[in-house]
């Protein structure tokens, strides 16, 4: 089997209304935009891909000029061999990381299996947290609570990003009162990278993360995520090695080695790799393992689209260190048909909480080629 061409699409889906991500304040988002990768092969197999939401024109430029002169005429199922091409793109323009989403969904198709079961089928269904991301008030989070409830969820992400760290653990306080002890509580700070933003953030010392995390362990909850910044290795570790809650986070460190630092300096309870950020779809499962090895979980982030959620999804399910999957969802901007618009039958939550395998071949699932035509850019 050889690559024989490939095709990078811009991506821009309108939203029914303004979308505000609390990570990013001040922020007033209008659509979804992404970078869509279809790599065809001469046997008729063909894989896809999708770049985070926050990537669009530079991911088509990257893989027009930096991977594709290198991939053609190559077989798509020598994918170690490919990463480092992938890798080496990144130096010169952006994370590549769907083409390589798109070449293990061709290895699927081509065994007529879902990539779970290529991997060792660990379970085929994870309990998953609703992840909403806009900011709210405690009293529109008691509300709000009852519907993620209402649609199955045993668990919910809360975002903190307040000034005053009072009014963080309203928020908190305000959702453990309206549920008991019907749904786990993550809670993300989002310090790890601080992006650019119309309004400041509020900035964590590591005095004030000690404090929140000794709070949050009053108040039952899972994990704290990214309560500090991203190589700010000493204090990962000592907030870890100091506190009882889960301190998770690794969303943004890219590379392997970084989380062998993490792993090595003691940083974390819980590693979170993105299919779409990190090394690869088959290097996440190394960075499980060695989690694994090291007696910590492993629960990707998934903050992106469709095709992204069902890429993690299949690393998930495949390992044996990873008790719960995130699911992003707000319902009033980014519903799940929102989100999932992309794929022909967006991945709902069963009444009990769990999400399900995909039953297709390769990431599981197919593509709505009709909605990505609609709203391709170029």
């Amino acid at each position: 089997m050889k690559i024989i061409q490939i095709q990078a699409n811009l991506i821009e889906i309108p939203l029914p209304k303004e979308h505000h991500y609390t990570w990013v304040p001040g922020s007033a988002v209008k659509s979804i935009k992404f970078t869509l990768v279809k790599i065809f092969t001469d046997e008729g197999i063909t894989g896809v891909g999708a770049s985070h939401i926050c990537f669009g024109e530079e991911v088509v430029h990257s893989i027009h000029n930096l991977l594709t002169p290198f991939l053609i005429g190559k077989d798509p199922l020598a994918t170690e061999r490919h990463i480092e091409t992938i890798y080496s793109a990144r130096y010169f323009g952006t994370p590549l990381w769907l083409v390589d989403q798109a070449l293990w969904d061709i290895v699927g198709k081509a065994a007529g299996q879902p990539l779970y079961k290529l991997w060792g089928g660990f379970q085929d269904k994870i309990l998953a947290y609703g992840a909403p991301s806009e900011p709210r008030s405690p009293q529109e989070h008691r509300e709000i609570v009852h519907h993620y409830l209402e649609k199955g969820f045993k668990a919910i992400k809360l975002r903190l990003h307040n000034e005053d760290p009072k009014d963080d653990l309203a928020i908190v306080e305000a959702v453990r009162d309206e549920v008991g002890d019907r749904m786990e509580i993550m809670v993300d700070a989002n310090q790890a990278l601080l992006l650019n933003s119309p309004k400041p953030h509020p900035i964590w010392s590591y005095e004030r993360a000690l404090m929140m995390a000794r709070e949050l362990e009053k108040l039952k909850v899972y994990y704290l995520e990214e309560p500090l910044y991203i190589y700010n290795f000493k204090g990962i570790a000592r907030l870890t090695q100091e506190t009882d809650i889960y301190i998770a986070g690794g969303e943004w460190n890219g590379p392997i080695h970084e989380f062998k630092w993490l792993l090595d300096q003691g940083c974390y309870d819980i590693l979170q790799p993105d299919a779409m950020q990190s090394d690869g779809l088959f290097r996440m499962r190394q960075i499980a393992h060695m989690a694994y090895l090291e007696n910590k979980l492993f629960i990707p982030h998934t903050w992106g689209n469709g095709l992204g959620l069902v890429a993690n999804l299949q690393v998930a399910l495949s390992v044996p260190n990873c008790p719960f999957f995130e699911y992003p969802y707000d319902p009033e901007t980014l519903s799940v048909e929102m989100n999932q618009a992309m794929i022909q039958e967006p991945l709902q939550v069963d009444a009990e909480g769990y999400l399900h395998a995909p039953k297709g071949p390769g990431l599981g699932v197919e593509l709505n080629e009709d909605f990505i035509r609609r709203y391709t850019l170029r």
